[in-house]
């Protein structure tokens, strides 16, 4: 009897463990903020939605070991609000900050004025964007980055990630990859511009039809 509790209770801890997960929702105003900045290499997936109201809204959700520690961190300075993932104060981590982001899962879901810039760059995070922007500056490696009806300008760089694009009318493409494939169906002139760059992912600049 005592080695099958033993047993039951090693299952209950790991079934525990497996699904720790933890949502953080959070609404900043966008007064005299011009420029929201994302620098993080512990985030998966960031998701970026273009709105007409005047709030930032935020949504986080994490699954994994030690999610229940992971905070998000505010900067505001010139204008320009900075978030990114910690931990709580005074978490013991059995090792460093880095491997505890190893068994983490962070996905980002972000609302943001349409009159704000948008800046990521992240070693791990896949991009998806919708909507109009004022600028939009991506910098990522391996995961691909993704924008649909997309209008505004933007910055695309990935080393191996692919980026897909399909802009509105009016944005012209810029696409470079130097070991991929490129396909740019944007005119070369427009009101905004795409400029795409990739070492070795493929890159396709499609208009909406």
């Amino acid at each position: 009897m005592r080695q099958i509790f033993f047993i039951i209770a090693i299952v209950f801890l790991g079934l525990k463990s497996s699904v720790a997960q933890k949502t953080i929702h959070k609404e900043f105003s966008s007064d005299g903020i011009k420029a929201l900045s994302i620098v993080d290499d512990a985030i998966f997936k960031i998701t970026i939605h273009s709105s007409e109201e005047k709030e930032i809204k935020l949504s986080v959700h994490i699954s994994g070991e030690h999610s229940e520690d992971v905070i998000i961190e505010e900067n505001l300075k010139n204008n320009k609000l900075s978030l990114k993932t910690g931990f709580s104060p005074f978490v013991f981590l059995e090792d460093d900050k880095l491997a505890a982001h190893k068994v983490l899962a962070v996905e980002i879901v972000l609302i943001v004025p349409n009159t704000i810039s948008v800046e990521v760059k992240s070693k791990l995070a896949s991009i998806f964007a919708n909507g109009n922007f004022k600028a939009l500056a991506v910098s990522i490696e391996n995961s691909n980055c993704e924008l649909r009806n997309f209008s505004g300008n933007a910055h695309l760089k990935t080393k191996d990630g692919n980026i897909n694009v399909v802009a509105e009318s009016g944005v012209s493409g810029i696409a470079i990859s130097i070991n991929g494939t490129v396909e740019n169906m944007l005119p070369k002139r427009g009101k905004f511009t795409v400029q795409a760059e990739s070492v070795n992912g493929n890159i396709r600049l499609l208009q909406t039809k």
